[in-house]
């Protein structure tokens, strides 16, 4: 019997229909109407920016898609034998619910992992193309080693990077530790690759094996779930990409499962675990910890109770289990946090960018605004564009899952389970300010899981919601709608959601996929960045804060903050008179104008204001390209670690150079730069490339 039809009467069951109808509409509102836009104010950033343009492509895709796929569904449905079609569907159905759970888990998974692996390998070519994976690879370079972070010294702005922080007791990631030791394993065994693969096949077993708890009236939306999220691209992805999202989706499915388990009488032990499994992700990804926590206890009230007071009593005992599974992992990461960033309670994001990362309505860390109207438009942001990105099918998903809960006449516990699971998250991430699109919306990815069981549910029970012996005229409703699912999916399998995948590799960020140069002994390799990364570098290696940097270089120009962060890294007994005067204050005017030196090299100034021959010399050394170190330096040898091959380090300058020389005698100097306008990268030996860049010395 269909699940949807089965479902169990529960306490304030009519409210709570009303409730998910109430969310039904307002998916579809979210999805229909633009709401988006409106992040586009004044003071917006690139990222806003980019936030429309992937939300209009997705909404004009889905459009298209959505009427041609129902066109040829209604077509399709006058000419095939509905009969035929129904037969075919029930042997195929048969033949996936016969499968052992197991066998079906442990297939699905493989075949995932695989997947994974060889887009990694192979479009990606074993590298990560954001600043987030780079930095934790970095840091992985370390603990693999044995060692919690990374040296600090007067040297440490040569190779410092973004999301990083030099602390009292070593450089680390801004990151929480849990990732980081995953990668650090995969490198122990020379292998980080395998990591990113390695927990999709987890995250993909764990949520086959829990959609058989959730849908046990109804294998067939368990098993089809399952491979939807088995075959996502936006779940392969971004964890082929080294992405710490896949860490915390692989842990959450297996606290979901255990908290299953737990309610379904599988004792104690189960308790213990689900919370073991919300507490690896709370190492990984600590608010998206919370909202798991909250699904957990979801899944244990979510029991019928025949008394008043019962589910509070049901409740306690798996809650004490939890607790006691999820004890360490917050004692280790408290004692890490206090090691490095002086509190228990004070993480790396607010120790590097301060109070204002946290959740909430306020400014962000960049002097945004983020408020009821950009939760708004973001969260309309993420379900467009996740309509799109999860399945690649051009029906949109939230499209799907909306009409699904506006018409269900009821849910089943499972489906309300999952429904939770797909949209506390959604709710959570509309009071946090950092959205974006990467590969998708990225702060949704841990949720992939849930939205496919959910748009299984939806898309099954949605058919199953109009009767076979419906029609219009020689058309038949229910089959148009079947079989343009069917299409869709199979557009998506066969052809969208490779080529998705395909399109991340080629040009597409292809300066994150270079291969370090390879040298005949110990080198040291300065890469040419531009100015800003460089000033950058200089003050966060030296203890400016994020926030105060991000002020810095967005409300004064360049060549200012160039001479304060000179006065900044000299010692204080070496420093000339105060601190060159600056603007921190977000709140006044903004009087400075943008220019590009090179791609990718933007510099701010004053109209009208000449800038200091030391400036000048600063922007000529740029004009012919500059080179992020970031996607070199995890594969390089690193300061404190031994090595006799590469060693990448940032140019500062010849005179600053020279010192880093003078610390390295046993290695031969050289430079990686663009010898042409915007050309590719050349490793020259060292006074050739000096000379190009910084002719004047």
């Amino acid at each position: 019997m269909p699940d949807d039809l089965k479902a169990e009467r529960m306490p304030g069951d009519r409210m709570t229909s009303y409730l998910f109808r109430f969310v039904g509409g307002l998916l579809l509102v979210l999805l229909v109407v633009p709401f988006y836009r409106i992040v586009a104010t004044a003071d917006s950033d690139r990222i806003a920016g980019d936030v429309i343009y992937a939300a209009d492509l997705s909404r004009t895709l889905l459009l298209l898609g959505t009427l041609i796929t129902l066109t040829l569904g209604v077509l399709a449905s006058r000419v095939i034998d509905l009969s035929a079609l129904d037969r075919l569907l029930e042997k195929i159905g048969r033949r996936l619910v016969s499968i052992p759970a197991l066998w079906y888990a442990g297939s699905l998974a493989l075949l995932s992992a695989l997947i994974t692996l060889v887009f990694s390998l192979s479009v990606l070519q074993g590298k990560p193309n954001l600043i987030d994976a780079m930095v934790q690879l970095a840091h992985a370079r370390f603990v693999a080693a044995g060692q919690l972070s990374g040296p600090v010294d007067a040297f440490s702005e040569f190779w410092h990077l973004p999301n990083s922080m030099v602390t009292p007791n070593g450089w680390v990631s801004q990151y929480p530790p849990g990732y980081v030791v995953l990668l650090a394993l995969g490198m122990r065994l020379g292998v980080p690759q395998l990591i990113g693969p390695l927990l999709v096949g987890v995250t993909v077993f764990f949520t086959t094996l829990a959609a058989e708890r959730l849908f046990p009236d109804d294998k067939i939306v368990a098993r089809l779930g399952a491979v939807l999220l088995a075959l996502s691209p936006f779940l392969i992805g971004l964890s082929g990409a080294f992405m710490n999202h896949i860490g915390a989706a692989a842990f959450i499915s297996i606290a979901v499962y255990c908290a299953l388990g737990s309610r379904d009488g599988g004792g104690f032990w189960w308790a213990i675990l689900s919370g073991a499994a919300v507490g690896a992700v709370f190492s990984i990804r600590p608010l998206t910890a919370v909202v798991a926590a909250l699904i957990v206890a979801a899944i244990w009230l979510m029991t019928p109770s025949s008394r008043p007071g019962e589910a509070f009593v049901r409740l306690l005992r798996p809650t004490l289990g939890a607790v006691i599974g999820i004890a360490p992992f917050l004692v280790a990461i408290a004692a890490y946090n206090r090691h490095f960033f002086g509190s228990p309670f004070r993480f790396g994001y607010a120790a590097q960018v301060g109070p204002l990362v946290g959740p909430g309505f306020h400014r962000d860390p960049s002097g945004h605004a983020y408020g009821a109207l950009q939760a708004l438009g973001y969260t309309s942001s993420d379900l467009v564009t996740l309509s799109l990105y999860l399945l690649e099918t051009p029906i949109p998903v939230v499209g799907v899952v909306g009409l699904y809960l506006l018409f269900a006449p009821a849910l089943s516990r499972g489906t309300r389970v999952v429904t939770l699971w797909a949209l506390l998250p959604v709710l959570a991430n509309a009071f946090y300010w950092h959205h974006g699109i990467f590969m998708g919306p990225r702060m949704l990815n841990e949720w992939a899981p849930a939205w496919a069981l959910l748009t299984a549910a939806a898309a099954v029970g949605l058919v199953r919601r109009i009767p076979k012996e419906k029609t219009l005229g020689n058309y038949s409703p229910r089959a148009a709608l079947a079989i343009a699912l069917l299409l869709a999916w199979f557009a998506a399998i066969v052809y969208l959601g490779p080529e998705r995948l395909a399109r991340y590799g080629g040009s597409w960020m292809a300066s994150a996929r270079m291969e370090i140069p390879r040298t005949a002994g110990p080198s040291l390799v300065f890469v040419h960045g531009g100015w800003p990364t460089r000033i950058a570098t200089r003050l966060t290696a030296h203890g400016l804060r994020g926030d105060s940097l991000e002020a810095a270089m967005a409300l004064n120009p360049t060549c200012e903050v160039h001479s304060f962060a000179n006065w900044y890294a000299a010692k204080p007994g070496e420093r000339s008179g105060n601190a060159p005067p600056l603007n921190f204050d977000f709140s006044t005017p903004n009087e400075t104008q943008r220019i590009d030196i090179a791609r990718g090299d933007e510099i701010r100034y004053y109209q009208g204001k000449p800038l200091s021959p030391g400036c000048l010399r600063q922007v000529a050394s740029d004009t012919l390209g500059i080179i992020d170190i970031a996607p070199l330096l995890w594969q390089s040898d690193l300061p404190g670690l031994s090595g006799t091959g590469t060693m990448i380090v940032r140019d500062l300058g010849p005179e600053e150079n020279a010192k880093l020389i003078a610390r390295y005698p046993a290695r031969v100097p050289m430079v990686l730069f663009r010898p042409e306008k915007e050309g590719s990268p050349k490793l020259v030996p060292y006074d050739v490339g000096i000379k190009s860049l910084w002719p004047n010395g």
